[in-house]
């Protein structure tokens, strides 16, 4: 992959991958970060890319890799409280209890939900980004849409 070819995929997928990162992550920087790692990554490793496969699901898996070692990495740097989750975009403003209900879910319901509702992603895909069989995926998500009905029962 060239230097052209890169920027083409970066200014096609960046703005829904780093909208992904946020909800992720938390955190704006540390999702620039993994963004920029996920980028940096795609082009030295591109080689390894199957081109006969979409692109778009190993973007993902890269970035959602790159989401979790920044977060270790800062964990076991300083502590810190990431359970607010910063708005992705302003539009996003009216749904920000919502998105801090999901930041509340544990990373193995929270991602695969993101994936479905935010991105729009199918479950197969979903469970080939994540490595997941299709029918624990469906479990994940039954279980998170289940942990967001009591969370709005309960009036977060």
């Amino acid at each position: 992959m060239d230097r052209s070819q890169l920027h083409e995929l970066y200014q096609t997928h960046a703005p829904d991958m780093l909208r992904m990162a946020i909800a992720i992550t938390g955190r704006r920087e540390l999702a620039k970060d993994a963004l920029q790692e996920t980028f940096l990554r795609v082009y030295r490793f591109s080689d390894t890319y199957d081109s006969n496969q979409p692109i778009k699901p190993w973007l993902y898996r890269i970035l959602i890799n790159e989401c979790r070692r920044l977060q270790k990495q800062e964990a076991r740097s300083y502590p810190t409280d990431s359970t607010k989750l910063e708005q992705a975009t302003p539009s996003r403003e009216p749904y920000s209890d919502v998105m801090d209900a999901v930041s509340k879910l544990p990373e193995s319901y929270r991602v695969p939900l993101l994936l479905k509702y935010m991105d729009g992603w199918k479950e197969h895909e979903i469970a080939d980004i994540l490595s997941l069989n299709i029918n624990t995926l469906k479990s994940r998500l039954a279980k998170a849409r289940e942990l967001m009905r009591i969370a709005y029962g309960e009036g977060v």
